[in-house]
């Protein structure tokens, strides 16, 4: 159900990217529109897929997360089958979040997230590379957090 997006439309998106909880009476007074008309317009923008879900941002430091690391992988086989259990298993860890197959000398790139470098240590040694699927992986630890956001810029849209 793809559209045309007008500026109202873009405006709307803008907000959301930041402020996904907001309501329509809000919404309203940010991007000069009736909230009868924003309401209807979140609303055709959540059917036609332009949000693909709302989602709260948590805070690590609160949640006694300590250690983000960028995880390298090489795959052992591309094979379905074996391609299919490896997707099982990355989806079953909390600590992983996100996972991008990639060109290049890598298969895989992990974000992780841990309490601190122990529990980094054990993630990496007991879950990761005792995995069959595994062959090689290489760590980086993140040290400074620069820029973090899930705002894709929406001056793309079609």
């Amino acid at each position: 159900m793809s559209r045309v997006l007008d500026r109202f439309d873009l405006r709307i998106l803008e907000v959301l990217k930041s402020q996904g909880d907001i309501g329509p009476v809000e919404m309203s007074a940010m991007v000069h529109l009736s909230a009868s008309q924003c309401s209807r317009r979140m609303q055709q923008l959540r059917a036609g897929g332009y949000i693909a879900r709302i989602a709260a941002v948590l805070d690590a430091d609160k949640l006694g997360i300590g250690v983000n690391a960028y995880v390298l992988l090489t795959l052992r086989s591309h094979e379905p089958e074996w391609l299919d259990k490896f997707h099982r298993r990355i989806a079953a860890m909390d600590e992983v979040l996100e996972c991008q197959a990639l060109t290049g000398e890598a298969d895989i790139i992990l974000k992780v997230a841990t309490r601190d470098l122990h529990s980094f240590n054990s993630f990496l040694t007991r879950e990761l590379l005792t995995a069959p699927e595994v062959a090689t992986a290489r760590s980086s630890i993140i040290l400074e957090n620069l820029k973090s956001t899930t705002a894709l810029p929406v001056r793309f849209a079609q």
